[in-house]
């Protein structure tokens, strides 16, 4: 019997690349350059899921209600350039364990596609992922621009990936593969299934108590079962 088609959707910080703190770097200098408002870095909560919900802090902590989104493309635009120069300034910009071999494998698989699926603003993961050089991996995926949850990241990324791959792929033949319990507890509520990897910021032990339906220490070649 023929595979079906498989759609992978990977997370993207914590689970391919690690830039140590970049982002929140780029948008305390990106307030700072537009609104005169030092230190916003250190009073993000990026445990949040998405940038959107970030903007929502932003706006509420400093009293931004109708200027931030009315200039949200110079914010972007200035972002993309802090944070190009952070990640690059950043010694320990990494990709994790594995990378970008996997994808590399991957991508020789004709039944297997690729989505990203992350919580970051589209332009700040566009830039990441073209500092490392992946962004061809995936030309489709969801982002956290105007998201609320990393499940709402996710589902857009899934319905966006049958639109461009002009497949519907079934729910059993959709893998979430991501570094935190957000991503476990998205792709249940989706009915999808779960890859976990303990290369982000969350233990084993608190990852396992999720229940995904795989858990790996992290994704190099020598760890994974043939799942796919």
């Amino acid at each position: 019997m023929t595979k079906s088609k498989r759609l992978l959707i990977f997370d993207l910080d914590g689970t391919i690349i690690d830039v140590f703190g970049c982002g929140r770097r780029a948008i305390d200098k990106t307030m700072h350059q537009m609104f005169g408002i030092k230190g916003t870095g250190s009073k993000l909560n990026f445990s949040s899921s998405t940038d959107y919900v970030i903007f929502l802090d932003l706006i509420e902590r400093f009293d931004l209600k109708g200027r931030f989104f009315e200039r949200i493309d110079e914010f972007y635009s200035i972002y993309a350039e802090k944070l190009k120069e952070e990640i690059a300034e950043n010694a320990n910009s990494r990709f994790q364990p594995g990378f970008p071999e996997l994808l590399e494998f991957l991508k020789t698989d004709k039944k297997i596609y690729l989505a990203i699926a992350t919580g970051n603003m589209k332009v700040g993961a566009m830039t990441k992922m073209a500092y490392f050089e992946i962004q061809d991996y995936f030309p489709v995926g969801g982002f956290g621009d105007k998201a609320l949850n990393k499940k709402e990241v996710i589902y857009s990324g899934c319905k966006k990936a049958k639109d461009f791959y002009n497949y519907n792929f079934e729910k059993e033949d959709v893998f979430v593969i991501g570094d935190s319990s957000k991503d476990i507890s998205a792709a249940r509520d989706l009915g999808f299934l779960s890859i976990a990897v303990t290369t982000g910021l969350e233990d084993k032990d608190t990852l396992k108590s999720k229940n995904p339906d795989w858990l790996f220490d992290d994704l190099s070649f020598s760890t994974l079962p043939p799942l796919f």
